[in-house]
């Protein structure tokens, strides 16, 4: 068993917050937001990101970053992306030396260009970063909706560590040490589900979007 803190309670945050705790470990989530953390300690629900989503009463929640840091084995940043640079700056006095930190956010930073594992390695250069990365959708990795992802990370060892506290019967984890194709991947993949949107908008059908997707994919590699 790990103890893991989650480090934003956004969808995604709190989809794998569940999923770790059923894997066996000891979850606390935090959250910058006061009236969020008090909806999760008296509901045990996130009711307007992840309804529908029951957590179990044993997980913890706090707004005390100090404490979701402190003797973790584990952190998991996953604020939406144009907050990854502020957070890590607020984490990085907190972090002992080499801790590891599992990246789930998707973007690329606007101004530097920089995916969001070198961001967080800017602020926190002692941390081990990796990646967490795929398809999925944080509402059906809550309902326990069977899931593939892809752990990226520069060291073989360290991608199976992390692989071993995620795998679960209905998350499957792959390892890769392409971090970059992952984190570009991730981001430009939105550009191309933007595209299939519109698409859809405008009353076109399956062969558009199949075109859109197929050429998108392409354009990516």
């Amino acid at each position: 068993m790990a103890n893991i803190s989650v480090i934003g309670a956004g969808s995604w945050g709190i989809a794998l917050a569940k999923l770790l705790f059923k894997n066996g470990h000891e979850i606390t989530v935090w959250s910058i937001l006061e009236e969020e953390i008090k909806m999760l300690q008296v509901n045990h629900e996130h009711k307007t990101k992840l309804p529908g989503v029951i957590l179990p009463r044993e997980m913890k929640f706090t707004t005390d970053l100090r404490k979701a840091v402190e003797d973790k084995d584990l952190l998991v940043l996953a604020v939406p992306s144009p907050f990854v640079r502020s957070t890590a700056k607020a984490l990085s006095p907190m972090v002992r030396e080499n801790q590891i930190i599992v990246n789930v956010a998707k973007g690329i930073e606007e101004e530097s260009l920089l995916t969001m594992s070198e961001v967080i390695s800017q602020e926190i250069p002692t941390a081990q970063v990796v990646v967490l990365s795929g398809p999925s959708h944080a509402e059906e990795v809550g309902r326990g909706i069977p899931t593939t992802i892809v752990i990226g990370a520069k060291e073989k060892r360290m991608a199976e560590f992390i692989q071993n506290i995620f795998m679960s019967d209905v998350f499957r984890v792959y390892i890769s040490p392409d971090i970059c194709g992952i984190e570009l991947g991730a981001a430009l993949k939105n550009v191309v589900a933007l595209a299939a949107g519109i698409a859809d908008g405008l009353g076109y059908g399956d062969n558009t979007k199949a075109a859109l997707i197929t050429r998108g994919i392409a354009e990516i590699t």
